[in-house]
């Protein structure tokens, strides 16, 4: 039975080890904290066996519900990633040395570990070696660079195989890195991005010498700005400096209440390097040690323990305060506590006394039998952490992925130099270069004036206000649009959409407009296919065999639906027009409807929809590209697509990369000059406290500026008439062909599948959640696999990944999903 987990758990504590540069002690510091763990957990196993030996003889004595309860570790762990100099600098030895005592009574070391008897196992390692006594980048030879995958992924197998040896008795496993904490490993990635991932709760070691404040505080703000947890900072006591003193002077001084503050431990200095009594004094130095390292390990057992006392209340806690959006409370379940993200993984805590875990690839067998409310991945009682593939993008915002450090620091940067600052009659650098970039971007060769706000919702009506003025000061105007749109939560939009489920409750909700039904594309069979067309036009349409004739531009020319769809749209707004209707503007989605239900509308209506509203009623085009603007279906922007410019234009989601919120509305210089004056009472009078924040500002500029760059875009820059999409064509052939698959299709990063539902479908049916459920249990089968999060809409399943998704992940999810389709 193997368990693939390479996070840590209540009784499998991990923590890893970074210094503020090299050679400032990391190895003796593991030592210490390794002959402390060792210490602390013979003393419990002495007495355990004691306890025991006195329960045998007491016949009266009962079962307690605290008798599987850990208090102690049996396994003892010390992990070297990576180690240059080698033989002659050999951290692992070193630490072999000067931790394991002649005794061996209670412990197995290495190759005499065992799992079931009464000695702690104690295991050293280190992964890669180089014989240079210099940086990783520089030891390694460069015919021979691993790339980081195949390290990490080393890494977490060595983890993974601790932690399964580790299953009943528990364990405390401690990584040292190598050098600084931005020093670099073999390829060139700096270590702590490079370990992020794992995101271990950390120790720093401190730099005691001169200069040493500099770097400590230095490093533990590069470490907090990467999101690690830094419970402890350690330095050695040295007389002269006295660094230690200041560090913590500075921490009580400068305390953020929603950052843990390290705690910060001084340590005595080793003896200076003597040739013939070293291996003697180092061992007395140890020895006089144990005492302060035994109240590190303390108080890194009570940061461990609060941690996951918190994550244990977390759900109950968030039900009885949090009110969330979308959201049915009564009926609501399972809560996901996230702990972290990083890239495409959230990763969410499980409380393995309620649910199941699918870390096992056999969930059916169990180590404890005598307790069926206990998970078969850990110990009694220990939940666990696991990594899950966010597959709604976090509600479609994320582009360049969780926890990514350049935008993080970009913020910083804009926070430090700016916090927020008054935008009105007002200008930054970061709104002044992103308006520049927007209008060089998703406005060019169309937009002129850049609007800032908050998010999709009110971009929108911003949107709505700029056209309806343009139109009329003072005729109360109607609009058009597709049935089945979502434009936002906020009522001036809410009445922009047709009736739906998001606005029938909403008693101040009134229609204000006319909503065609759009013809909507799927792969069904491996054929794309039309609905909401003519009978008499489908019985001739045998659909299309790929996406390239989907958008052909010689449609509008020779495909008979040309034709029908100008006859139908015109004669609808004659209909219109003719009952008295007057119209301010046209709104639509550009290709997919998402909120809708991911309604991949034909381009071809559309494209007729625009040509005619714009001939016969003259009113400017909306185009709601929050959620399709940014390279989201595989270009920049919807508009792309249809080869047709907007008069306004709403952005969000990708805007910012996934960072933080904002949203702009684009317009053209001709809408922008209806509201020039002579009074305040002619301007637009729309606004946010927060309108233009720089940090979003600077995050967006950035995030926009990264987007041309990655691999997916930059290898379609040359295909003008073609989109990319993530997902793989004969996946999706295969998966048109199940019964209960309405359709499929793809675009950019977006899959969506819909469902045959025989209560009809729509956002109330529940069939895809069910599915999604299906998919969230399945377990995992390799060290680099994770479990998958989605979110449905109604009876349609879709998927989407950030555009730095990397294909094996994709195929992965792809396998999944068939998978579960079969069952």
């Amino acid at each position: 039975m193997n368990y693939y987990n390479f996070l840590p758990t209540r009784n499998f504590q991990i923590y890893q080890i970074f210094a503020s540069n090299t050679n400032l002690g990391k190895t003796i510091i593991s030592t210490g904290l390794l002959r402390s763990s060792i210490l602390k957990s013979s003393k419990s196993l002495i007495n355990k066996i004691n306890n025991k030996n006195n329960d045998k003889n007491n016949k009266n004595n009962k079962d307690k519900k605290n008798e599987n309860k850990i208090n102690y570790y049996k396994n003892i762990y010390y992990l070297k990633p990576i180690q240059t100099g080698y033989p002659k600098d050999d951290d692992t030895n070193f630490v072999k040395i000067f931790t394991i005592n002649n005794n061996d009574d209670y412990y197995n070391v290495d190759d005499n570990f065992e799992k079931n008897d009464n000695k702690i196992n104690i295991k050293f390692n280190s992964l890669y070696k180089y014989k240079k006594p210099v940086s990783p980048h520089l030891a390694i030879n460069k015919n021979f660079i691993p790339n980081d995958e195949i390290v990490l992924n080393k890494i977490k197998s060595y983890i993974s195989k601790c932690y399964n040896e580790s299953l009943i008795n528990g364990g405390r496993l401690f990584l040292e890195t190598a050098g600084g904490v931005s020093s670099p490993i073999m390829s060139g990635t700096i270590q702590s991005e490079f370990y992020r991932v794992l995101r271990l709760p950390t120790i720093l070691v401190g730099d005691s010498n001169l200069g040493g404040i500099s770097t400590t505080l230095s490093s533990y703000e590069s470490l907090l700005l990467r999101g690690y947890d830094i419970p402890i900072i350690i330095l050695f006591n040295n007389e002269n400096y006295k660094n230690h003193l200041f560090i913590e002077k500075y921490f009580n001084e400068n305390q953020n209440s929603s950052i843990i503050k390290p705690k910060i431990f001084d340590i005595q200095l080793p003896p200076k390097k003597d040739e013939y009594n070293d291996l003697v004094n180092m061992k007395n130095y140890f020895q006089s040690n144990d005492e302060n390292f035994n109240h590190v390990t303390d108080e890194l057992e009570e940061w461990y323990e609060n941690k996951f006392n918190r994550l244990d209340k977390m759900e109950e806690k968030a039900k009885e305060i949090v009110w969330w959006p979308f959201t049915q409370h009564g009926i609501v379940d399972k809560v996901n506590v996230v702990d972290s993200a990083y890239k495409d993984l959230l990763i969410t805590y499980n409380n393995n006394n309620n649910s199941n875990n699918n870390n096992s690839n056999n969930s059916n067998d169990s180590h404890n039998s005598n307790n069926s409310n206990t998970s078969d991945i850990d110990t009694p009682d220990t939940p666990s952490l696991n990594e899950v593939f966010d597959g709604s993008a976090s509600w479609w915002t994320q582009g360049l992925g969780h926890g990514n450090s350049k935008l993080t620091l970009t913020a910083s940067y804009a926070s430090g130099r700016y916090g927020h600052v008054l935008f009105p009659e007002s200008i930054n650098e970061p709104s002044l270069s992103l308006s520049e970039s927007l209008l060089d971007g998703v406005g060019k060769n169309w937009a002129n004036r850049v609007f800032y706000s908050d998010n999709g919702s009110t971009a929108m009506e911003v949107a709505l206000k700029m056209a309806l003025i343009k139109q009329s000061d003072d005729v109360e105007l109607s609009v058009l649009g597709l049935e089945g749109s979502y434009h936002g939560d906020t009522i001036g939009v809410m009445n922009a959409c047709g009736p739906n489920i998001y606005n029938e409750k909403v008693s101040w909700y009134s229609p204000k407009g006319i909503w065609f039904k759009p013809p909507q594309i799927l792969m069904k069979d491996n054929k794309y296919r039309i609905n909401n067309i003519p009978k008499t036009i489908n019985n001739n349409f045998d659909g299309f065999d790929s996406l390239t004739e989907i958008f052909n531009e010689n449609r509008v020319e020779k495909d008979p639906l040309s034709y029908h769809y100008k006859q139908s749209i015109e004669n609808q707004l004659h209909h219109y027009t003719n009952q008295g209707y007057k119209f301010g503007t046209l709104i639509i989605e550009p290709i997919v409807m998402g909120a809708g239900g991911m309604i991949f509308v034909d381009p071809l209506y559309q494209k007729q929809l625009i040509k005619s509203v714009r001939s016969i009623l003259n009113i400017p085009i909306i185009f709601d590209e929050v959620f399709t603007g940014f390279w989201r279906l595989g270009k920049q922007t919807g508009a792309e697509f249809l080869k047709i410019n907007p008069d306004i234009a709403a952005y969000a989601k990708l805007l910012t990369g996934g960072l933080c919120p904002l949203a702009v509305t684009l317009s053209t210089e001709e809408i922008f000059k209806k509201f020039l004056g002579n009074t305040k009472v002619e301007a637009l009078l729309h606004g946010h406290s927060y309108t233009a924040h720089p940090i979003g500002c600077l995050v967006a500029n950035t995030s926009i500026n990264e987007y041309p760059n990655l691999k997916w875009i930059k290898g379609n820059e040359n295909e003008i008439d073609k989109s990319f999409s993530l997902w793989d064509k004969n996946f999706q052939k295969q998966i048109s062909c199940i019964p209960k698959v309405n359709g499929v299709f793809s675009l950019g990063t977006l899959l969506s599948i819909e469902l045959n539902d025989i209560d009809g479908g729509g956002y109330a049916s529940n069939i895809a959640k069910i599915f999604n459920e299906k998919l969230s249990n399945l377990e995992r089968k390799s060290i680099d696999d994770f479990g998958i999060k989605t979110r449905p809409l109604g009876n349609v399943i879709y998927i989407m990944s950030s555009l730095i998704s990397d294909v094996k992940s994709l195929r992965n999810i792809e396998q999944k999903i068939f998978d579960c389709l079969n069952k």
